[in-house]
């Protein structure tokens, strides 16, 4: 029966109590304490199965040294009735394995504790009982310093004065003339809001693992009284009527108090047994709905059943198949759609087309990307080629610049026309490219085409596994979507149907997937073992 418990007090020396005894205690470890030159000794404690100290990570690591640790928080307190640390006493559950329940200690303390910047001192008890009829105890304790260990690698201080102010504002005295304050936390730690969260949190953490294993049982950190569960309260019975009782006589009020006990027992069982029925409904209920809405995996599964079964889903099935090129062909292919949407947690189809969105905004970026670079090689090529025009048609400028005559040059340009009309546009356009020395950078024209042709070979590289992704994830998309139609199809057919047409239809049993795939394998592992010793005996004969 899962339990709750979680209870917390301070560690103080103004009431004779000891941290690094506490510490020792817990852990079960033989520790010296300076403060008070001592040593505390629990190793024939039994019963301790995990200790570790956590830490931030701004925490220097001799602090990670449990005699290290509770000793500085001794000296570092000078009052005689200091407040040393918070004790933490919390329990697990029986329902769990002592490795689940370690790790449930361990991440609540990471993620409530340390993260506040709490150190914290973790010890894990497994709480066997001696008595066979009495359930297991098993618990965790956590020691925590009050004082905080500031990021500047010293211990910080525990309170801050509030000066409490007049309307003026100015400071009120008390009557002997000292300024009067409230004594404030600097971290908050000591909040009762902040405990009931923890509690809270410590709650949701235990049932979300027992709904993660698939168990009914739930604890609760709401009091009785909170929950609606009124429990008759005992007689106190005093000094007299104990010490009869420990002798073995009977007395009234022990009677009355154990028929109370007994009843109480009985209404908390009660109770849980009626959160175990209302739980386990809302389980099969979630279930009935699952099974009624299927997942995108099930959604697979029904296609490719019904593929393999040679059904069409759909009247013109292999028409559709051939216009989307969507058709998942082979086992092979159908358990490589499964591995995929289980690797990246995809379990709708608003899961999917969310994955079809981010594939397509990375493809889209690299096509931009490479597009640009492939318009600047476009620049350069094309700057090459009026250099080249430059160069091959120069004789024929030089001849025309050579005439003196304007008949002459009028005739020669009429002649040429498209040639040196060509040559002076490609004259205009270079002359922006020019290096310092006036001259057509070729040279370097040429490097940096091979830059971009390399950087484009590049992006295309790293743009093609996600190029393919795609096509594949939109091809699950497709059959996903053809094995919903089919079955919004099929709804539709039998729903008019009578109840003696549907009992005289048997179902069709229908075949694991799981199983296909394990059967798939066993074959390939048999066909393997028989080659391997076909070719052995082959071997052995060609060495006689």
């Amino acid at each position: 029966m899962a339990l709750y418990h979680f209870s917390v007090r301070h560690v103080s020396r103004g009431k004779g109590q000891m941290v690094v005894a506490s510490a020792a205690y817990i852990s079960g470890q033989r520790i010296f304490d300076s403060y008070y030159n001592k040593i505390h000794d629990y190793t024939s404690k039994s019963g301790v199965v995990f200790t570790e100290i956590l830490t931030p990570e701004y925490v220097p690591e001799r602090l990670t040294d449990r005699e290290t640790l509770w000793n500085e928080v001794e000296h570092v307190e000078r009052n005689n009735k200091a407040q040393l640390a918070y004790s933490f006493d919390i329990a697990l559950q029986n329902e769990l394995t002592l490795e689940e329940n370690i790790r449930l200690a361990k991440e609540f303390c990471q993620e409530q504790f340390v993260a506040r910047g709490m150190i914290v001192d973790l010890a894990v008890h497994e709480g066997k009982s001696d008595n066979e009829e009495e359930a297991d105890n098993p618990h965790f304790h956590v020691l925590v310093p009050i004082r905080p260990f500031t990021e500047e690698g010293i211990w910080g201080n525990k309170q801050r004065r509030e000066y409490i102010l007049d309307e003026d504002g100015n400071r009120v005295k008390d009557a002997k003339g000292k300024d009067m304050f409230n004594a404030v936390s600097t971290t908050g730690w000591n909040d009762p809001e902040l405990l009931k969260e923890w509690r809270r949190a410590w709650t949701e953490k235990v049932n979300e693992k027992f709904r993660e294993c698939h168990m009914a049982a739930r604890i609760d950190h709401r009091s009785y009284k909170e929950q609606g569960i009124d429990l008759i309260p005992t007689i106190h019975e005093g000094y007299e009527v104990r010490a009869m009782e420990k002798k073995g006589i009977k007395t009234v009020i022990g009677e009355l108090n154990r028929a109370i006990r007994q009843f109480n027992q009985m209404f908390i069982s009660l109770k849980e047994s009626i959160q175990w029925m209302k739980t386990a409904y809302e389980e099969m209920k979630a279930e009935l709905d699952r099974r009624q809405n299927p997942t995108l995996l099930e959604s697979l599964q029904d296609y490719y059943d019904k593929k393999t079964q040679g059904r069409l889903p759909l009247p013109n099935f292999y028409e559709e198949m051939k216009r989307r090129g969507k058709n998942l062909s082979n086992l092979q292919e159908f358990a490589k759609s499964i591995n995929y949407l289980q690797t990246h947690q995809i379990e709708t189809m608003d899961d999917l087309q969310e994955r079809i969105e981010e594939l397509n905004g990375v493809v889209s970026v690299s096509k931009k990307e490479i597009s640009e670079k492939r318009k600047q090689l476009k620049e350069l090529e094309n700057l090459e080629k009026m250099a080249e025009v430059i160069k091959t048609n120069q004789p024929l400028i030089d001849e025309y610049n050579h005439f003196f005559f304007q008949k002459k040059r009028e005739k020669y340009y009429q002649q040429h026309k498209k040639e040196i009309n060509y040559y002076c546009k490609c004259e205009r356009e270079l002359k922006q490219h020019l290096d310092q020395n006036g001259k057509v950078p070729t040279a370097r024209w040429k490097r940096e085409k091979e830059e971009l042709q390399a950087v484009i070979e590049e992006l295309k590289a790293d743009n093609q596994p996600y190029q393919e992704e795609l096509t594949f994830v939109k091809k699950v998309q497709g059959c996903a979507d053809i094995a919903r139609r089919d079955r919004e199809m099929a709804e539709a057919d039998t729903s008019g149907r009578s109840e003696e047409k549907m009992e005289e239809q048997k179902p069709e049993k229908k075949t694991s997937l799981l199983r296909k795939l394990d059967e798939k394998k066993k074959e390939c592992a048999e066909r393997d073992a028989k080659q391997q010793a076909v070719k052995k005996k082959r071997n052995h004969d060609m060495s006689l």
